[in-house]
């Protein structure tokens, strides 16, 4: 399993120098947005998706690539950071964990639709939800 991670890590580290190296002669707002993408994923790769606990982890770099996103999945990162910023307000709110935990399901199709536009448009994987 160490060995995945490893893997991961590498891949988006990869990722993550060639766009940089790309994005050195004009760097615009898409490859920034790719840039912070990668970087993300690489910190996502500890987030299980099933635990609202996590979104913690994450959430200041949710915010930012909410604010550099595309169009085209800016609303699917203002559901994750609502989420986000709920589980944090939970703290260790066993009870409010869970009724997030019953809410994942506007949570996920977001995901979906970011880990698809990571993929199509940036090249970047983003874990995938367990």
């Amino acid at each position: 399993m160490r060995t995945n991670q490893l893997m991961r890590r590498t891949a988006v580290l990869t990722a993550t120098i060639v766009i940089a190296s790309a994005g050195l002669t004009a760097c615009s707002d898409a490859q920034a947005y790719c840039v912070d993408l990668a970087g993300y994923a690489a910190s996502a790769t500890n987030v299980d998706p099933t635990k609202p606990a996590d979104y913690v982890k994450i959430l200041d770099d949710a915010k930012k690539l909410r604010d550099s996103a595309p169009d085209e999945v800016k609303d699917d990162w203002k559901v994750i950071v609502g989420f986000a910023e709920k589980a944090q307000k939970a703290g260790k709110n066993e009870v409010e964990l869970a009724r997030l935990a019953k809410q994942l399901g506007p949570v996920t199709s977001a995901y979906k639709a970011i880990a698809t536009q990571a993929k199509d448009s940036c090249k970047v994987d983003v874990p995938k939800l367990k």
